[in-house]
Parts: structure tokens; C-alpha cells; sequence
């Protein structure tokens, strides 16, 4: 009987708890999963209204400008609107509007082309006697893997040496380097790094470092890929903590913090290491970008043609492809609803301006350009209802300052993303998922928002938005454009806010009549 009574005890108190708890039920999220949620829901769009506008009230979020607008994707019906047709710098929210032109008029299943050409007249046997031309198709995330396949296709036709030059043929694009409107000291960080139709490795190197194993020495440094197109210039110092601690607070000494800097103002690929390192410290790694990506595609396809045998007698030199060539070598990279998610998630600006460039470049028949593209792209926007004399479109990232958008625009695009039913699905599977992956790994955890928001982030200095798809209590789908400006300092405060309106609104439920 003791045991039974203890059975009953516990069912009482369980019935009693769940009486007490917030709603759980199961929700089907933007992608068709369904996630289990709790949560103490938001009923009615009148309650909605009052929290979102308690959040955009809070003092640290008031004096900057915000833009917000949210719908109903089933209905069209608004849920809420402040500011929506106030002009902002989109930043990475851009994305989504090149995504809608990539997809547009390239296709889901679009594939970009790196090839290696010889002259017609060119004899194959263990050498080739004449130039190795290396065409260059826009491909943003070719890589070291990708060029080791393609040299060993040179290696299956028997070439153990090259007598002529390493044309590199970037011609399918543009020469521009940056986007209209970036900003010039950007340079030398990673996310600006050069745009060409021969991009590799995002044309960045990375700089690794160790403390010495030796006190008073510089630290170890290593690149990857490893290359002698970049030149270290290593005048650091390894210290031992009492060293480092004894001059960082002594006044009358100059403390040198650590620095790896790329010569950005010289425009020379010489990196810099200096400073005081701690041999406490763990390994660092730091991303610099590189001057000039068709050279230094050209000199990483040489180094790794020597580490597999084959000599090259030539020069590396820029050039056009002869009409009568013979293709000799192929990588076809993966399709772009595939290539989507590598510029949305981790957010890439150089997949975006090279998606971009190859949209003018495709559409036109003619050299791939910033300003083709988004011509085409602005078509399709007027197409979609999006009035464009309302907004300026000046790249394809979201970097340029020039770039001017509000969140209707944006929340319009959205809706019209969603209608396209040959490749939503791409398309939302390509953005970050809060508290999952991408730029919102960290975000929206323990929230009602997480595993369901699927939303593209965006930053700049002074600028924070977020735009992208959530589902609510009541399982409808809705759309969302926020876009936070004009504040000093770091963007955390924001992206709460903008992470506590998607808690919000992936609460509500309708009222019941």
C-alpha cells in the first residue's frame, strides 16, 4: 500500500505540474521538421504588438533607427510595422536579393567551370610544348582539393613537363577587384577579398603562429595553403609570462601588442608578425586576403604541378584563351543551390559579388560586371512588384555603402522568394538556422526561435539586420525584415533585440473566435 500511495503522490503532482506549465505541442518549422516545443505563447496580434514595441522602446535599442516589418506568409496579412519604408544599409541582408537573381537567371542546377586549355596545335606527350592556359569561370569556392584533382588530370595524360607560360585567362569576368562603395580601408581582411572569375582558396592565405620554442625569439610562423607568393615579415618576440607581464604595465616602456598584418596600404603581398607573443598563448590563426587572385591562382597551380613532378619552363602571365584551343582539364563545381548555403550561411563576399558578376555575364552573353547583374537583377525586382526608384542597388553583398534598402523591399523579396516553388526549398535550406548553424549558430538558443528561424544576418559598423522566414505557435509561416542603424559600438544589444522580436513572434498564436 505504501508503494501505491507513492504512485498516486507522484501522478497527482505530475497532473498538477503540467496544469502549471507553459503550452507544448509539436510545430512543423520552415523546412518541414517538426521540433517540440514549450513555451508561454503571445495570443493575439494586439499582445504581439505591445511586446515588439516594448522591445524596440527599451533604452539601449531607442536612439537608433530601426526598420521592422512582419507578416503572414499564408495571407499576407501584417502582423506589425514600424518604419518599414525608411531607407538602410541592407549589409548581408543584400545576399538575399542576389540569391533571388542567381537562382533567377542561372538555375538551381547552374555549375561553374575551371578549365585548363592548350593551344590546338599543341603536341601531348611527356611535354607539352607550348603555353597551359587556365580559364577561369567564376568558381567562389574553388580550393587547394579542387586544383590537386585538376593537375592530375595533366598527370593521367602523361605531361611531366610544360615548356610555355601559365596563362591565366580571368576574362569571364571583370578585372574590379572591390564592389562599388567598399570601404578602402577594408583591405587586407579576409571578407574583402579580391574579386576574380579565378578565385582560389577565397583568395585569402591563412597566417599561423606558435610561440618560439626559445624565449626572446620571434614566433614560429606557417601559411596555408603553403606558398611563396606571401612573404613573411617576422619581427615578433616570444615572452615568458613575467617578462610580458613586467613590460605590458610598465609606463615608461612601449608595449608592443601582437599584430599580423597584411601591407594593405602598399598593396604588397608581404604579411607583417610583430609584437610580444606569450608562450603561454595557444596557436593563433589569422585570414588576410592576397593582392592580385589570378597571379596567385597561377602560382599555387605551379607549386602544386612541382610537388607532383611536372616542371614548368614558363612564366605565369595573364592572358585571353586562343579561339582554337583544345580543353584538356575540367572541374565543374557543385551546383549552385548547392553553392547557396556556402554565401548565405557563413555569409561570403565574394560569393555573392562573383554570383553577381556571372548573372550580368550569363544573361548578357558578354564580360560578367557588377552593373550587368544588377541590371538583371533590378528587372526581376520591378517584375515582383518591388519598386526599385526607391532603393539603390549598388553590389551584390551588401558591403558598399552606396547600397540603400528598406525592410518592406526586403520583406517583399521574401515573399516572393517564397513563391517560387521550383527552388524555395533550395533557397531556404541555404539560410542560417537559429541556434543550428551559420552566422545564427549562436543565436536564439533556449528560445522559441531556435531550429526554426531561418534568416539571413547582416553587418556592417553601425548597421545590424536580420530578415528571413519563422513559423508561429500556430504552425502558419511567417516573414520577417528587421534592420537596427546608426549606433556606436559592438552589434550585441541589437541582435538580442532582433533574437527577443523572432522569440516573440515564433510565440504567437492567433486568437481563437
Amino acid at each position: 500500500m505504501k508503494i501505491k500511495g507513492c504512485f498516486l503522490t507522484a501522478a497527482i503532482t505530475l497532473i498538477l505540474l503540467q496544469a502549471c506549465a507553459p503550452n507544448s505541442i509539436n510545430v512543423r518549422t520552415i523546412d518541414g521538421q517538426y521540433l517540440p516545443r514549450t513555451f508561454k505563447p503571445i495570443i493575439g496580434v494586439a499582445a504581439l504588438q505591445q511586446e515588439l514595441n516594448r522591445i524596440l522602446a527599451d533604452p539601449a535599442i531607442a536612439p537608433v533607427n530601426s526598420g521592422v516589418i512582419i507578416s503572414n506568409l499564408r495571407d499576407g496579412s501584417i502582423l506589425y510595422e514600424h518604419n518599414a519604408y525608411k531607407l538602410f544599409h541592407p549589409a548581408s541582408t543584400m545576399k538575399l536579393y542576389t540569391s533571388a537573381a542567381a537562382l533567377n537567371y542561372l538555375g538551381p542546377d547552374y555549375t561553374f567551370l575551371t578549365r585548363l586549355a592548350i593551344d590546338s596545335t599543341a603536341v601531348i606527350a611527356d611535354t607539352l610544348r607550348g603555353n597551359i592556359y587556365i580559364i577561369g569561370g567564376g568558381d567562389p569556392v574553388f580550393s587547394l582539393s579542387n586544383l590537386a584533382a585538376l593537375t592530375r588530370q595533366l598527370v593521367d595524360l602523361g605531361i611531366r613537363y610544360i615548356n610555355g607560360d601559365i596563362v591565366c585567362d580571368a576574362e569571364f569576368l571583370d578585372d574590379l577587384p572591390v564592389g562599388e562603395g567598399w570601404m578602402w580601408d577594408d583591405a587586407g581582411a579576409w571578407y574583402s577579398a579580391p574579386l576574380s572569375a579565378l578565385s582560389i582558396q577565397e583568395n585569402c592565405v591563412d597566417i599561423i603562429v606558435n610561440a618560439a620554442k626559445k624565449n626572446g625569439d620571434p614566433v614560429q610562423v606557417s601559411l596555408y595553403p603553403k606558398t611563396q607568393y606571401v612573404i613573411i615579415n617576422n619581427t615578433s618576440t616570444t615572452l615568458d609570462s613575467a617578462t610580458y607581464f613586467a613590460l605590458r604595465f610598465d609606463s615608461t616602456k612601449v608595449f608592443e601588442h601582437f599584430r599580423v598584418e597584411r601591407r594593405w596600404r602598399e598593396k604588397e603581398n608581404i604579411v607583417d608578425v610583430s609584437g610580444f607573443f606569450g608562450d603561454w598563448y595557444a596557436e593563433g590563426r589569422t585570414t588576410v586576403d592576397i593582392v592580385d587572385a589570378p597571379r596567385y591562382f597561377g602560382m599555387l597551380f605551379r607549386e602544386t604541378c612541382e610537388n607532383i613532378g611536372i616542371g614548368i619552363q614558363g612564366e605565369t602571365v595573364f592572358g585571353v584563351t586562343p579561339v582554337a584551343r583544345k580543353i584538356i582539364a575540367t572541374h565543374r563545381s557543385q551546383p549552385l543551390a548547392q553553392l547557396l548555403a556556402a554565401m548565405n550561411k557563413p555569409s561570403s563576399n565574394l560569393c555573392a559579388e562573383l554570383f553577381l558578376k556571372t548573372v550580368g555575364a550569363v544573361s548578357s552573353g558578354e564580360q560578367g560586371t557588377a552593373k550587368k547583374g544588377l541590371y538583371y537583377l533590378k528587372n526581376l525586382l520591378n517584375n515582383w512588384g518591388i519598386d526599385t526608384t526607391q532603393i539603390n542597388l549598388a553590389d551584390g553583398s551588401g558591403v558598399s555603402r552606396y547600397t540603400l534598402v528598406n525592410a518592406a523591399s526586403t520583406h517583399q523579396l521574401l515573399q516572393q522568394l517564397y513563391k517560387q516553388f521550383q527552388w524555395r526549398h533550395e533557397f531556404i535550406a541555404s539560410l542560417p538556422v537559429a541556434g543550428v548553424d551559420g552566422t545564427l549558430k549562436s543565436r536564439m538558443r533556449h528560445s522559441a526561435a531556435e531550429g526554426v528561424v531561418h534568416a539571413k544576418t547582416g553587418t556592417l559598423s553601425g548597421v545590424s539586420a536580420l530578415a528571413g522566414y519563422t513559423t508561429s505557435a500556430d504552425g502558419d509561416e511567417l516573414v520577417f525584415s528587421i534592420t537596427m542603424s546608426h549606433f556606436v559600438g559592438k552589434a550585441k544589444v541589437y541582435r538580442d533585440a532582433q533574437d527577443r522580436i523572432c522569440d516573440a513572434i515564433s510565440r504567437f498564436q492567433k486568437e481563437k473566435k
